[in-house]
């Protein structure tokens, strides 16, 4: 059975997988100076093959799979969150393929990022000793915190696929993930052709102990080196709104010269955005990274320059895919599955977008 949905999706396998780690930089520095930086080397796909997603499996049984979403309180989330539309799109697929999901988030209160993780891995630790699953999709809060758990899950018999950041283990199946190394160079490349030589950027990084973090603020570093651009001061607000609008405010105290802020998620564009308007500064650029509605609609505006669409209801109906033909014929599957497509999203294409 296919489906037009994956048909123009050819995915780029990679048998490398190092973490890189990553501290705030808050000294000015030229990107232009660094040439040969060691994270764009631990990012490149060593080996590439290709795998068919045009033939979709149709499962035989009505397997019992649990999706883990890294959004703690995922109701309170607005539908056009990345992690909304991420559960839409393994909802769908489950329909169409014949098993069940299951969405597990944590509901417990937590105020910094290791409550979270550590709530995460309490989360799974639930499923484990219930065992009322067949499998999991994991997207983890923290690379290597969570291999100790989903170890012993998949040593109990569950299976785990890791969708959009990497589980430091080489027991599960697969990285179901989005480039985001190739995704942060194309944005910093992009950025580069939008500011003249010399000007000065600011970055907003998301958690730092997560895989996709580190990947989007290194790419952002390589594409940047493509021009004279100097990077005055890169930052971690955790994914948060409140935390990167209270990050920008110190910024724009700290920093008079300010060309552009470049955010690794939207959340944190949409923070920066606050604090820009509310110092009156309509002339600095924002970036976001992921396409959520409300900074498609900020481009349509003109208030936020552009983000990068990341497609993730297709990652999650590829990541279920890769589960269903892991259960149903025991596939091996390659370490990681990444989707090559990157859309810039801008004032250029924006329409295009606009729901």
């Amino acid at each position: 059975m296919k489906h037009n949905l994956l048909a123009p999706w050819i995915i780029l396998l990679s048998f490398s997988v190092s973490l890189v780690s990553c501290q705030s930089n808050t000294q000015p520095s030229s990107v232009s100076e660094n040439p040969s930086r060691s994270s764009e080397i631990d990012t490149q796909m060593e080996t590439q093959a290709n795998i068919d997603l045009e033939t979709e499996r149709i499962a035989t049984k009505p397997w019992r799979i649990t999706f883990v979403t890294k959004a703690p309180n995922y109701e309170e989330l607005s539908e056009y969150d990345y992690w909304s539309v991420t559960w839409r799109g393994m909802e769908q697929a489950a329909k169409d393929f014949g098993v069940n999901v299951e969405l597990a988030y944590i509901t417990d209160p937590c105020e910094n990022e290791l409550d979270c993780i550590e709530a995460q891995i309490r989360l799974v630790s639930e499923y484990l000793s219930r065992q009322n699953t067949d499998a999991m999709i994991i997207a983890p809060m923290d690379a290597n915190r969570l291999v100790p758990v989903t170890e012993t899950l998949i040593e109990k018999g569950v299976p785990v696929i890791a969708l959009d950041s990497a589980i430091n283990t080489n027991k599960v199946l697969s990285l179901v993930s989005f480039n985001n190394f190739q995704a942060g160079k194309v944005m910093g490349e992009w950025l580069v052709k939008k500011l003249d030589d010399n000007s000065n950027v600011l970055i907003l990084e998301g958690v730092t102990s997560q895989r996709s973090a580190i990947d989007r603020r290194n790419g952002f570093l390589a594409g940047l080196e493509q021009g004279n651009i100097n990077v005055l001061a890169s930052q971690s607000a955790l994914w948060d709104k409140d935390m990167a609008e209270k990050i920008t405010t110190e910024w724009l105290k700290e920093f008079s010269d300010i060309d552009a802020i470049m955010c690794a998620n939207d959340t944190m564009a949409l923070g920066a955005l606050s604090a820009l308007q509310k110092a009156g500064r309509s002339d600095i650029l924002i970036t976001g990274y992921d396409a959520i509605q409300d900074v498609i609609e900020a481009i349509a505006k003109g208030d936020i320059a552009a983000t990068i669409d990341q497609s993730p209801d297709i990652q999650a109906r590829i990541a279920l895919q890769m589960m269903i033909r892991h259960l149903e014929t025991k596939e091996s599957l390659p370490p990681i599955i990444y989707m090559p497509e990157i859309k810039v999203v801008s004032e250029e294409n924006v329409q295009t977008s606009l729901q």
